[in-house]
């Protein structure tokens, strides 16, 4: 009884951490993103300062990198946080696998692990993306904004940063070893 409870809370914590993950986070930044490229745009039309030019691209650059690194959470990591909820709700066992599965498993840990130096990178340019500052010019509302966008992403890559470091991955490694996937 106490394993089936185990098991249930296992896959229940995993499933409700990814729908949380995927609304309060991945979605966030999407959107945080699409507003730095809007404004990026937008500045662009309505500016040709070499000054801010510079910035502008550093901004898009980032935006865009972290558009793809949402995605690929998307499409790559929420599946399989799904399939390994659907495993441990269904009492699967690994150790009778062909051998695939586990490699699978592991390979998704060790690439969860890698992701963390990607979110560690994309937060050291995020840090230097500062709008350069000049005594001599005053700058619209709209660098403000986008300033602040940015100061937004940067917060809110930290926070998944952590929250994927400290609570996806050990709700993985849990759920992979209920289901005698994962390393002992």
């Amino acid at each position: 009884m106490e394993q089936t409870t185990q098991t249930l809370n296992a896959e229940s914590d995993l499933l409700d951490f990814a729908r949380k993950l995927k609304e309060e986070s991945y979605d966030k930044i999407e959107k945080l993103c699409v507003n730095v490229l809007t404004q990026v745009q937008t500045l662009e039309v309505r500016e040709s300062a070499r000054r801010t030019s510079q910035y502008l691209r550093t901004c898009r650059d980032i935006a865009t990198r972290i558009q793809g690194y949402v995605t690929t959470r998307r499409d790559r990591y929420l599946p399989y946080l799904e399939e390994l909820s659907e495993k441990v709700r269904d009492q699967h066992n690994c150790s009778e696998c062909s051998g695939g599965c586990k490699i699978n498993h592991d390979m998704q840990v060790i690439e969860l692990k890698a992701s963390a130096a990607t979110i560690k990178s994309i937060l050291g340019t995020l840090q230097t993306a500062v709008l350069p500052l000049y005594s001599d010019t005053v700058y619209p509302d709209a660098y403000r904004v986008l300033r602040n966008q940015m100061a937004l992403l940067e917060d809110s890559m930290a926070e998944l940063f952590l929250l994927e470091e400290n609570y996806l991955l050990p709700k993985v490694v849990q759920a992979q070893k209920t289901i005698n996937a994962g390393n002992k």
